[in-house]
């Protein structure tokens, strides 16, 4: 994979560079210093009347040289690198000495000091150098919090001018690091870190108490596995990056979701740990379950006693013949406390998780929506007319199928609802891009533009839905609908004019 965090991981780093360019200084020193040793050692013998001065200086050049090549290549054994080779140019001095030959050591041995001090002042450059990068770099990441107030720096020395910016940003690097670890200890989700082999660094207070155990210097999987993890009831078990992420229950009967993240330097994209969370989800799975009981004990235990009583006032109509107005108001009460119950229903399933996606013909659900609504429309003479583009017949959704269309269903409903007899509604599908665009307009009452913004609250009921029949949970359910499907849903209206309604749903890849 070429991913832009491996292309810098190939780039030479600023130390690198730094320290290749003080190997080309450093040879080009030894260029000069070696020379020098050489003529000062030729001259040094020459005043002397030695005839061998051509051998001394290549004596002095031979140790100098000896120095300077082990200085680079030993730097943390500079000094003894340096006194070990005065000390034997001295006693090569000396040893001539006892032979009757005369050798000076001093050009031999002031090269070697002079390239021991050249050599120190070039790496402690390099080094503030580079520390002035890396700190000027460091100040200008944005910051966590406000850092505390920097001591003046009023000397000149540069040196000391980088170890007080150093002592500030360590500060500041301890700071951040006291940050994180109490952000993370105060997290209401138990937290991991762990290293890339699963040997838990960090555990948080919510995890200690999950786990009930210290955590640090553990092995992840192996908690897990005392936890219950399904995927971890097996032998061989499955390394930490390969570990699937479920919501399982523990020994505890707790419900528990994995999540899983990497933790990537800055220069690569091999983890240097994981991130792991688990979230406790007892308390949203048992408001699921009181909320499945409810709905049904209002699907069936409810509508039961309502559905009776209208049976009871159709046989009492049957037997006495005649409609009466207390009998018809009975009826229009329970007719609502019905609509009501199933208004609720349809609204909670809208808002639940429990979506079955599944690829879908649009205009399928469209005309089997029409059909649907033929009959409620032939009542008040109202004209249903659609029209859809050949690429809108042919493209798919994702969508759940009882659900989309009974969201569609009460679309048309309300249109028909509060439009006049009389009246044209008109239902266009077409294709836009990666998007499937369907508008639905009337010539109903329309809804006056402050009303607008409240269109989806729910049991919202407006002033030009004065004297019908509704709840005001139908445009809820449908907003909630399109939302879970990933779509959106847009109203214009004119009052007295009409109402377009435009509904935008993804379209799958063909």
């Amino acid at each position: 994979m070429n991913s832009p965090r491996r292309r810098e991981s190939r780039e030479p780093s600023q130390v690198q560079r730094l320290f290749r360019r003080l190997g080309r200084e450093w040879l080009w020193i030894s260029l000069v210093l070696l020379p020098l040793t050489a003529l000062l050692s030729y001259r040094a013998q020459i005043n002397l009347h030695d005839t061998s001065a051509v051998w001394s200086a290549l004596l002095s050049v031979g140790w100098v040289a000896v120095v300077l090549g082990l200085l680079p290549w030993r730097p943390r054994w500079a000094i003894w690198v340096t006194l070990g080779g005065v000390a034997g140019v001295l006693l090569t001095s000396a040893a001539l000495a006892e032979v009757r030959h005369w050798w000076s050591p001093t050009p031999a041995a002031l090269g070697i000091l002079f390239g021991y001090l050249v050599w120190n002042w070039r790496r402690l450059s390099v080094v503030l150098t580079y520390f002035g990068w890396e700190l000027a770099r460091l100040d200008r990441e944005p910051k966590v919090f406000p850092e505390r107030r920097r001591a003046q720096f009023t000397s000149a020395d540069q040196l000391q001018g980088q170890i007080m910016a150093l002592e500030q940003a360590m500060s500041r690097t301890r700071d951040t690091r006291r940050f994180i670890a109490d952000g993370l200890e105060y997290l209401p989700v138990a937290t991991l870190i762990s290293d890339p082999k699963g040997q838990i660094l960090l555990g948080n207070r919510k995890a200690r108490v999950l786990f009930d155990d210290p955590l640090v210097g553990d092995d992840v999987v192996e908690q897990l596995a005392r936890l219950g993890y399904p995927e971890l009831s097996t032998e061989p078990r499955p390394a930490l990056s390969d570990l699937a992420l479920l919501e399982f229950r523990d020994h505890k009967e707790r419900s528990l979701r994995l999540e899983r993240a990497a933790l990537l330097p800055v220069d690569g994209d091999t983890p240097i740990g994981w991130l792991l969370s688990l979230t406790d989800l007892s308390a949203e799975r048992a408001a699921e379950e009181q909320r499945g009981v409810l709905l049904r004990f209002l699907s069936h235990d409810l509508r039961a006693p309502h559905s009776a009583i209208l049976a009871l006032l159709d046989v009492h109509r049957h037997q006495a013949g005649a409609d009466s107005p207390l009998f018809e108001q009975i009826e229009r009460q329970v007719r609502r406390a019905l609509e009501l119950t199933d208004g609720f229903v349809l609204l909670a399933r809208a808002e639940s998780e429990a979506y079955q996606f599944q690829p879908s013909l649009f205009a399928m659900l469209v005309l089997d929506v029409l059909d649907q609504a033929l009959p409620i429309a032939q009542q008040k003479s109202i004209k249903l007319l659609h029209a859809m583009d050949e690429q809108s017949q042919e493209r798919l959704i994702s969508a759940d199928q009882g659900l989309l269309t009974r969201a569609l269903f009460n679309l048309l409903e309300n249109a028909i609802k509060y439009s006049p007899a009389g009246t044209t509604i008109r239902l266009g599908v077409s294709c836009q891009g990666e998007w499937l665009c369907c508008e639905l307009t009337d010539q109903g009452k329309g809804i006056a533009a402050e009303e607008l913004p409240d269109l989806f609250t729910q049991y919202r009921r407006f002033s030009s839905a004065q004297g019908i029949d509704g709840v005001g949970l139908g445009l809820s359910m449908v907003k909630a609908v399109i939302d879970h499907h990933g779509g959106r849903i847009e109203c214009h209206s004119i009052v007295d004019e009409g109402t377009t309604f435009r509904l935008q749903l993804p379209l799958m890849a063909e």
